[in-house]
């Protein structure tokens, strides 16, 4: 029998079955399933999972091996991370082994994490293995002298988490973390990707076992994906790992607040391609893991606006209405407090939100009030935001007003030369489609042209 170390709680199995926004009958339903598509001969005949089997796993009692093949298969998950091995049977795991390159087994995963530390293009090229600092200094990461000492004697050494390497590393995240909104795409997911290295080699080697570590890790995998999948084209399968790694990371800290971010932004890949199905069990589990983690009325404000996008894309109108409604109403009962990874929402960014399902659901006039309040909002540093605001206003204004609209999506486009976004390009085609028939879209076509062709892959690594 497998079970949980010293009749101790599992915590692990819990994390996991709220993270995919289960009940224990839940789960037990989906244990009995797998067992009978497996057809499993361990079982005949067929048993029937109940809901106090699955509190007796996640409480007190031990779990039968031939249970714990199936809680690996339903959550993909080994044993040691849904918290099934026994001490003993932990003790026998070897060593892991040290690879040179970029594949190294990660102590935060049972699994290798292919995140190669790749050099800033710009000013790392012909330079292997360069390593964070130059990709820290190429983005203009402020580090103190002494954090720097304690981390490039950690990337040396590969095997100590001291606490100053610690607070150093949590400190460059929240620095990298403020410079989304102020630097190159390409220069920032360089730095990040050699910082989400570093951040592995030291969660493997924390004695400690710090949750804030892990929660910084988990931020700065979090930072990846959102480079990868929103800001740059090409970068979907790095976003995709990305998204595991900060899911693995928030599971090891049991940091419900980020958890709520990982899972939100989890749907969007699905979201944007229509495929609600798919994106509802993120969604899910963000509400779940939001119950867990103080019940902040922003955060929760922010996830129904999330539902209320991925809802209008999928064509679910009246279900995105729903959601913007329960956003209004959170928004009402926050204070403005929010957890400091939600940098990035507030009633400004609603009225974002807003506009952009409006217009995904045809309602041009509500859109144009929408997305004008949320630019009028909007602060001087909001550039990747603006051009999103501009083109989609650009879109509700093409029927009634095509000169206004062109004006409108080459401001966006002056913008997006600055500072690219590919979410935002990806708009560009949809609002030249609106105005085809109109004569001033020359002057679009003509202004997007570099943006659409050349720009995109000038900012992939």
């Amino acid at each position: 029998m497998t079970g949980t170390r010293d009749g101790r709680k599992n915590t692990r199995l819990q994390w996991h079955r709220a993270n995919r926004g289960w009940s224990r009958s839940e789960l037990a339903r989906q244990v009995t399933r797998s067992i009978a598509v497996e057809q499993d001969k361990d079982f005949v005949p067929s048993p029937e999972v109940t809901e106090d089997m699955v509190k007796a796993w996640e409480t007190r009692h031990g779990t039968d091996k031939a249970y714990a093949k199936h809680l690996c298969l339903l959550f993909e998950r080994t044993a040691q991370e849904l918290g099934l091995l026994t001490d003993a049977e932990l003790a026998l795991e070897p060593p892991p082994a040290q690879h040179p390159g970029s594949e190294r087994r990660s102590g935060m995963v049972d699994r290798r994490v292919s995140f190669e530390v790749q050099e800033v293009v710009t000013v790392m090229r012909g330079r292997p293995e360069a390593g964070w600092g130059a990709a820290l200094q190429a983005a203009r990461v402020p580090v103190k002298p002494e954090h720097k000492e304690a981390l490039e004697s950690c990337h040396s050494r590969r095997a100590s988490a001291d606490p100053k390497a610690v607070q150093a590393y949590i400190e460059i995240v929240a620095a990298q973390r403020s410079l989304y909104w102020s630097t190159a795409p390409t220069l920032l997911l360089g730095a990040a990707r050699a910082h989400l290295d570093l951040g592995t080699t030291l969660l493997a080697s924390d004695p400690a076992d710090r949750p804030e570590l892990a929660s910084a890790v988990a931020e700065c995998a979090l930072l990846v994906a959102r480079l990868a999948f929103f800001d740059l084209e090409g970068h979907d399968e790095l976003a995709l790992e990305a998204f595991s790694v900060a899911e693995a990371g928030v599971t090891r800290a049991q940091d419900h607040s980020l958890a709520v971010a990982v899972a939100a932004h989890q749907a969007f890949v699905p979201g944007f391609d229509r495929r609600l199905a798919d994106a509802r069990p993120f969604l899910v589990s963000a509400e779940r893991q939001w119950r867990n983690s103080g019940q902040n009325p922003l955060v929760r404000a922010w996830v129904h606006c999330v539902y209320a996008e991925v809802c209008a894309r999928g064509d679910h109108i009246s279900e995105s209405q729903h959601h913007l409604t329960r956003a209004q109403e959170f928004l009402a009962k926050s204070d403005g407090a929010a957890p400091l990874w939600l940098d990035f929402f507030d009633s400004t960014r609603f009225a974002g939100f807003a506009g952009s399902t409006a217009l995904l659901a045809g309602e041009f006039d509500a859109a144009i009030d929408w997305l004008q309040q949320s630019l009028d909002g909007l602060g001087t540093d909001d550039g990747k935001q603006r051009a999103v605001l501009l083109l989609d206003l650009a879109a509700a204004h093409a029927a009634d007003s095509p000169e206004h609209a062109v004006d409108l999506a080459i401001q966006a486009c002056e913008i997006l030369e600055r500072d690219y976004y590919q979410a935002a390009v990806d708009r560009i085609p949809t609002v030249r489609a609106s105005l085809s028939t109109a004569p001033a879209a020359t002057r679009l076509y003509d202004r997007a042209y570099h943006l659409l062709h050349i720009q995109g892959p000038v900012n992939r690594i």
